[in-house]
């Protein structure tokens, strides 16, 4: 095993797969899994012209990320790259999961393997076959140095924290422990399941937490109570797959105008880098 490091793959950065990829770790230079023979890692890619090939990648309704298998034409088998992703946790590798864009591919982060299941999907040709679908889990971690240093840095919270059900009777700082927990790789696939909803709630419920019944984006008071309190909207800053996973730092909880202004107004792109900036104000004075 190659004992060279790994350099550090920044969340939300775009790479040339040729010379920041593979000039480097090798691995197939073509397809959606590479997996490098000399290093512990495996990478592998998404993005939305693999739909013209049977693919079917993303998050679903529990916040696990959907990673179809690689073969193009006939049933998929549990070899190679599918083999790798299966196992890389009892053969101590990481995964890496890009995202096409523009020219080149986002990072979105490191994956824990959860299960598989078989879907009937289309292949190249526009048959039916069964597909793999691998469920991930998108590593919640935010200070990485190195790949090889990965479990290093990456404190695998307590079963009473990845399993504890947020609520809005949580303090803050319960809830923003809930929602940066990662789940231990040894944990039960329903414990898994359960950690990724949790964390999924809990940044929602912190942001409101924080905003305290104020409109984060125009300082203004909720629009109206309801039962559960004021009525704010959560805003991710950025999508998941730009870097923009479910951490304190990329939710924002605002009125609807305010929300609307974000996604639909002719300046919503200076409108959200303001909004950016307003939450790291607002997380670096909470960390003071």
């Amino acid at each position: 095993m190659n004992s060279k490091k790994a350099e550090l793959f920044k969340v939300g950065e775009v790479y040339n797969r040729m010379s920041d990829i593979h000039n480097k770790y090798d691995g197939q230079q073509q397809g959606g899994i590479s997996t490098p023979a000399e290093f512990p890692y495996i990478f592998i890619f998404t993005g939305t012209t693999g739909g013209d090939y049977g693919y079917r990648d993303g998050y679903d309704n529990e916040g696990v990320f959907n990673y179809t298998g690689e073969g193009q034409i006939g049933d998929m088998k549990m070899t190679k790259g599918n083999l790798a992703i299966r196992d890389h946790q009892k053969n101590r590798k990481e995964i890496y999961l890009f995202e096409k864009f523009l020219s080149g591919y986002r990072f979105v982060g490191l994956c824990n393997y959860i299960d598989n299941r078989i879907e009937k999907l289309k292949d190249r040709n526009g048959e039916l076959r069964d597909a793999i679908v691998f469920r991930l889990d998108i590593v919640n971690a935010q200070n990485i140095d190195t790949a090889q240093n990965l479990h290093a840095n990456i404190v695998e919270a307590p079963k009473s924290t990845y399993c504890t059900k947020p609520s809005k009777a949580r303090s803050l700082q319960q809830l923003r422990e809930i929602a940066l927990s990662s789940t231990p790789t040894q944990a039960s696939t329903q414990e898994k399941i359960q950690s990724i909803q949790n964390r999924s709630t809990a940044i929602k419920l912190y942001a409101k937490k924080r905003a305290n019944g104020i409109c984060e984006g125009c300082n203004e008071t909720a629009p109206f109570e309801t039962k559960s309190g004021p009525y704010l909207e959560v805003h991710h800053l950025t999508r998941l797959a730009d870097g923009g996973a479910d951490l304190p730092q990329n939710v924002i909880a605002l009125c609807p105008i305010c929300h609307r202004k974000a996604h639909y107004s002719l300046d919503h792109l200076e409108f959200n880098n303001q909004l950016i900036n307003k939450v790291a104000s607002i997380e670096a004075d909470l960390n003071e």
